[in-house]
């Protein structure tokens, strides 16, 4: 990896996209050296790891949850709700 690496990258979710590896591939290496130094029985930290996935999902689904609640009420302030009852179909409209 180079100085420049970043530099070359235009955009902004390039370059976010190429943090966000990096800093994955850091926390895999931490997440290494740390398990080497454990003194607990393998079925054990198997479930520690199991339970660290888990808890990963559910604050991502959590974030998700919340940005998509977040649009929904931005989307409800730029067009509210009509006030009144449900559109109905002129009688004269119709056709016979």
């Amino acid at each position: 990896m180079t100085m420049n690496t970043t530099k070359k990258r235009t955009s902004f979710t390039a370059r976010l996209t190429h943090i966000m590896q990096i800093q994955t591939q850091y926390g895999r290496l931490w997440l290494r050296a740390r398990f080497r130094r454990l003194t607990l029985p393998p079925a054990l930290k198997l479930i520690i790891l199991a339970f660290a996935g888990l808890l990963v999902l559910a604050i991502t689904g959590t974030l998700l949850l919340m940005v998509d609640l977040i649009s929904l009420m931005i989307r409800l302030i730029k067009r509210p709700i009509p006030h009144g009852s449900l559109r109905q179909v002129r009688l004269s409209a119709k056709t016979v």
